[in-house]
């Protein structure tokens, strides 16, 4: 019998292709979740001295945390798509629960990122120059902590806004996270915008290289 590839995450049955993903995908969502309350409930019950740092963990927490609920969900369609999961990946991709799970684990991964720049950032400060390094308030580490969530927030949902650029950005495997590239596409456009450029005078280039991003 003839089958299609998989893509190494989705076979022509299920949505996770191998039984070790489909059990990781349980055990680590359930780590994840566990061990990050965990974190959050000791770190709010006992007294910090570093009561900025202790936001910064807990914070990254919650970040972490949403990765662990974007797993349980995709063991949970995995589940419901069990054994026929050719007839729903069309339309499990191109739903709207499939792109908002990318963005929430695009959510996560920013703000985990982005929090984990700016503690090593501060540290980093602290350590080589620890004399004249004024360390940041609590009004100032919110302030921190907020634009890092509303930054991570931007950038996870851009691409569901503007479809003619991105396409199906979520929706290009079964997971609805990004893993594949589309560099190709991405030079190509980049190749005839330089080619206008080059041949056209600069008055007609900007609009004509303008026309060809949509």
């Amino acid at each position: 019998i003839c089958k299609p590839n998989t893509d190494g995450i989705s076979s022509f049955e299920n949505l996770l292709a191998n039984v070790v993903l489909r059990v990781f995908v349980w055990v680590i969502a359930c780590l994840t979740c566990f061990g990050n309350l965990v974190v959050i409930c000791l770190r709010s019950l006992l007294v910090a001295e570093n009561s900025q740092h202790a936001m910064a963990i807990k914070s990254l927490c919650c970040a972490d945390g949403l990765m662990g609920i974007y797993l349980f969900v995709i063991g949970a369609f995995d589940l419901k798509f069990a054994g026929e999961y050719n007839k729903h990946a069309r339309g499990w991709m191109g739903s709207l629960p499939c792109q908002l799970l990318g963005g929430l684990a695009t959510l996560s991964s920013e703000v985990s990122v982005l929090l984990l720049t700016y503690m090593t950032l501060e540290k980093y400060f602290c350590v080589v120059f620890p004399f004249s390094h004024h360390r940041a308030s609590k009004k100032q580490t919110v302030l921190v902590l907020v634009a890092i969530w509303l930054l991570g927030f931007s950038l996870s949902i851009v691409p569901l806004w503007c479809k003619e650029t991105f396409g199906n950005y979520y929706g290009r495997n079964g997971v609805c996270f990004p893993l594949q590239s589309d560099l190709a596409v991405l030079l190509h456009r980049l190749h005839r915008c330089s080619l206008l450029d080059t041949h056209l005078p600069p008055q007609a280039a900007l609009p004509a290289a303008g026309g060809n991003t949509r």
